[in-house]
């Protein structure tokens, strides 16, 4: 996913924009330059049980968004794998969440956790 980073937050946090929408993170590289483009990978480590911070999308696009300190994320799924592990599409990007259940693959899910449960991986293209 390409993001901007638009403020630090503090040692560990960042703010960032991207085509999908806005959020806080960890940052997971080196030292972040504000205003800046940057590639990186989503890595998304809490646990997501259906009912309490995981439902059905309700709309069939994905987004990021930061809603009452939490990062929420609207992606399709791609794939229901054994234990509950779904494998997500958040626009072009592929990333991997564990739910207390599987679910149907090709719907929308829409999911939130707090920001320092996201880490942003810096990666070079």
């Amino acid at each position: 996913m390409k993001i901007t980073l638009k403020n630090r937050i503090d040692k560990r946090l960042v703010e960032f924009e991207s085509d999908l929408g806005y959020g806080v993170a960890i940052w997971g590289g080196n030292k972040p330059l504000l205003n800046v483009a940057y590639h990186v990978e989503l890595d998304i480590n809490d646990f997501f049980q259906w009912g309490r911070n995981i439902t059905l999308g309700k709309k069939h696009e994905a987004y990021i968004n930061l809603i009452d300190n939490n990062i929420v994320f609207n992606a399709k799924v791609i794939s229901c794998e054994d234990k509950g592990v779904l494998v997500l599409s958040v626009a072009n990007d592929i990333v991997f969440i564990e739910t207390s259940d599987t679910c149907e693959v090709g719907a929308y899910v829409s999911f939130f956790t707090t920001p320092d449960e996201v880490i942003l991986h810096p990666i070079e293209l």
